[in-house]
């Protein structure tokens, strides 16, 4: 087991997770808040946005400073085009610092997706499951696919990150203090390899933070044989699903269908006989 010591450092946590930027809203309307207790003594708040008991589900993974408010909207375009979405929630305080740390943000992902996927199937809710990660999110998306690809349809990959060292040395974190050892960091690399599921990557074109390069990289280490690749032109680290606009919500929709049935000639030809 991984005990994240060399990255779980006040300076480089104060880098990985700043302040959210907004305070819990009001559940939009086809929405709910579910509380889970992770351990003794934490307790994560995660929100469920149903349109539809059979409808496939994105387990996903937020980036770090994502507010609650501009993810309800988002939330709204996949409703619309026949998704639901279960908002995971992965930030709890450290044993020790009182605040998030790599070690808790695994350990939070590890005990939430079962209890999650419990829960979703206790209400009635079947349809096939898409783990889905943004920046930090795309993490815990890898790590959580990994351990749970049985249970899991398809990954999507939105910002993801490549390597370790890197990506802390672009968000401010020190050459020194950033050289980390991948089996003592994400290992995204390695971790990607096992995946075997059907898997969607996006990355924009100007990522200051993580080079497209690095998206390529994890792309080619994709274990999986279905899977897909698309760098969204203008668009920094945090602002791909925008830039992408329904484009984006279309690409995701498509490859749902896909890898559910949906698109095959056979149901398109019994569609058409229907009509």
């Amino acid at each position: 087991m991984v005990a994240y010591s060399k990255i779980d450092q006040p300076e480089i946590l104060a880098l990985l997770f700043p302040p959210l930027n907004s305070a819990p809203t009001p559940c939009p309307a086809g929405a709910e808040d579910i509380s889970f207790a992770i351990g003794k003594d934490n307790e994560v708040t995660c929100r469920f946005y149903c349109t539809d008991l059979q409808a496939p589900v994105l387990f996903y993974y937020p980036a770090a400073n994502e507010s609650n408010e501009s993810f309800d909207i988002i939330a709204e375009r996949y409703g619309k085009r026949g998704i639901n979405v279960f908002r995971a929630q992965y930030r709890v305080c450290g044993e020790n610092n009182g605040s998030p740390s790599v070690a808790a943000m695994y350990a939070t992902a590890e005990k939430l997706f079962p209890l999650a996927v419990d829960w979703m199937r206790s209400k009635g809710y079947t349809g096939a499951l898409f783990v889905m990660g943004e920046s930090l999110g795309s993490i815990c998306a890898i790590d959580t696919v990994a351990r749970n690809g049985e249970a899991v349809k398809g990954m999507i990959i939105e910002s993801g990150i490549c390597g370790t060292s890197s990506f802390l040395q672009s968000i401010g974190v020190s050459e020194k203090q950033a050289d980390i050892a991948e089996d003592e960091g994400f290992d995204n690399v390695q971790k990607i390899e096992k995946i075997k599921v059907p898997t969607l990557i996006f990355h924009g074109a100007k990522d200051s933070l993580v080079a497209v390069a690095e998206a390529e990289n994890l792309q080619a280490a994709s274990g999986a044989r279905n899977k897909q690749f698309f760098v969204i032109p203008g668009a920094e680290h945090h602002n791909v699903g925008k830039t992408g606009g329904d484009l984006f919500i279309q690409a995701i929709k498509q490859f749902t269908d896909t890898v559910c049935g949906v698109n095959t000639w056979r149901q398109k030809r019994k569609s058409y006989k229907r009509t």
